[in-house]
């Protein structure tokens, strides 16, 4: 059985010769985003070595003592501290005393001069002699300058750009900040979500309150009275702790100024505009795509289109926001490479332990709801204690928004919901679906955000009173509640879709023994609540 690995040479030295291949990929995605983060990443490898050469050096001064060097197999034994002092690496240790240090010494010093010499380069590349950003300020400066009408006839300025590093964030902060707040007369911000902290140039930098002045309409800034409403952030700079759960419609241009490896967050750093609510007559995508020579190296302009094209034809086949000239072959050419991915895996051991996927991301999922719903809970505390099960409301159809169509929005609790139900159902134990009247279901319960955006669309408008229209039609049509039979089998097509869909997921879990758990019928639920749209 190990035989294979041995023909393979499955050795700590290959290991060690594709870890440099991922290293140098790493240094041109930081060359990519911006020669200042490539600038910074080589002056902290630079740095390293030199570390690593101090502790070699020290290492050959008491290696020449005889005490010491005899002892030196022992150390980790005798003295912990001095023992690790004469170790290098991470997971897997290394004596320095079974180490070539001289050869090993020789051969820093050359990496140290050509990546000294790479960050002098780099750092020689200066704000005003940096042609990628002089693009940006273009792009900016048009947007500022000829800003767009929306719906409303209100002029839009805002900009939305999104980086895949915070050091390349942070330097476009410092190189935009005095020129669109001095010559273009605009507020600008940046939120990173890491280290490196928040700023801005109105407010407080709150990662909440940047965003709720980015897009004031999107986030109901009327409902915080401590916050100013007179100015608003129209240029947001922003890593990818944003791309996903931020309603920012209120923006129409969202520039990419480096584009990340996976398709799927550039889909979800464009969904950050693109959304129920807009009022733009139309959103723009620009993109940033590395140089010809750079893309030689990296590829990524193939690549990310490439899976691009196999997340469009897996999906709807309209989800594709970078427009490739031919769809088909870059997903047949990808496909044949997962291919012989997939067939080396057969005859090689893969060590997954060095990967890890943040999760930081998920924490904004909802934010913008919570945040809603706390603060109506806290205003009407007492009313919704009082309030009985299945209330309903009627609303018109929004012309605004074509996507929704007459039906019914329900709002249902599981009574008897398993912890387990968690990683299917991300409001446990609350289902929420949206029925049209033909019996199609729009969005089953696995899509909570996007029938919220709508039921917020439908209900959060300024109105105090019921639509008596409406409300007479339904009481016509139902003869006042007497006759329930359409809205009951709609509830009962919404049950069952989601049944189906929540047994689907969760029906693996029964067979790994992790406790899960399946809906039968109806009769698992309470009706809470149900928003019928007219």
């Amino acid at each position: 059985h190990y035989a294979p690995y041995k023909q393979l040479n499955f050795t700590q030295k290959t290991r060690e010769t594709f870890l440099i291949g991922m290293m140098k990929v790493n240094f041109l995605k930081r060359l990519e985003s911006s020669v200042f983060s490539f600038a910074i990443t080589m002056q902290r490898t630079v740095e390293k070595i030199e570390q690593l050469e101090q502790r070699l050096l020290q290492f050959q001064a008491q290696d020449q003592q005889a005490e010491i060097s005899v002892q030196i197999d022992e150390l980790d034994e005798e003295d912990d501290e001095l023992a690790e002092a004469f170790q290098v690496g991470g997971k897997l240790k290394f004596q320095m005393a079974h180490l070539d240090i001289a050869a090993w010494l020789s051969d820093l010093a050359a990496d140290k001069q050509q990546l000294s010499s790479l960050a002098n380069t780099a750092q020689a590349v200066t704000i005003e002699r940096d042609e990628k950003l002089a693009k940006l300020k273009e792009i900016i400066l048009e947007k500022v300058t000829h800003p767009t009408t929306n719906r409303n006839g209100e002029k839009n300025r805002k900009v939305l750009i999104f980086c895949a590093f915070a050091d390349t964030a942070s330097y476009l902060y410092d190189a935009l900040e005095t020129w669109v707040k001095n010559s273009l007369k605009v507020h600008i911000a940046l939120v990173s979500g890491g280290s490196k902290p928040n700023r801005t140039t109105l407010g407080n930098p709150d990662f909440t309150q940047i965003l709720i002045h980015f897009a004031p309409r999107a986030k109901r800034r009327e409902q915080f009275t401590t916050l100013s409403q007179d100015e608003e952030i129209d240029i947001l700079i922003a890593t990818d702790c944003i791309s996903e759960g931020q309603n920012l419609q209120d923006c129409g241009l969202l520039v990419n100024y480096d584009i990340h490896w996976n398709p799927v967050r550039i889909i979800q750093r464009f969904g950050r505009i693109d959304r129920i609510g807009s009022l733009n007559t139309e959103i723009q995508l620009t993109n940033f795509w590395p140089t010809h020579d750079l893309n030689q190296y990296i590829n990524l302009k193939n690549r990310v289109e490439a899976r691009m094209a196999l997340v469009d034809i897996a999906a709807t086949t309209e989800d594709n926001i970078l427009l490739p000239e031919d769809l088909r072959k870059l997903a047949k050419d990808d496909l044949n490479y997962r291919d012989k991915q997939l067939k080396r895996l057969k005859d090689e051991v893969l060590d997954l332990e060095d990967f890890n996927e943040s999760v930081t991301l998920t924490a904004f999922t909802l934010d913008d709801f919570r945040m809603e719903l706390n603060s109506y809970i806290q205003a009407n505390l007492v009313l919704l204690q009082d309030a009985p099960l299945g209330l309903y409301a009627v609303v018109p159809v929004c012309a605004d928004y074509p996507s929704i169509q007459p039906g019914v929005i329900f709002c249902l609790r599981q009574r008897l919901a398993g912890d387990d139900a968690n990683a299917v159902n991300p409001l446990h134990p609350y289902f929420l679906v949206y029925v049209h009247d033909n019996g199609k279901v729009g969005y089953n319960f696995i899509k909570p955000k996007q029938i919220l955006e709508i039921w917020r669309a439908l209900s959060v408008g300024g109105q105090t009173k019921p639509y008596a229209q409406l409300c007479d039609l339904f009481d016509a049509e139902t003869q006042h509640g007497q006759e329930m039979s359409k809205y009951n089998a709609l509830l009962i097509k919404a049950v069952a879709a989601m049944a189906k869909q929540f047994n689907e997921k969760n029906s693996g879990n029964l067979f790994a023994s992790r406790g899960g758990q399946l809906i039968a019928a109806a009769t698992d639920f309470d009706l809470v609540t149900w928003l019928v749209v007219k």
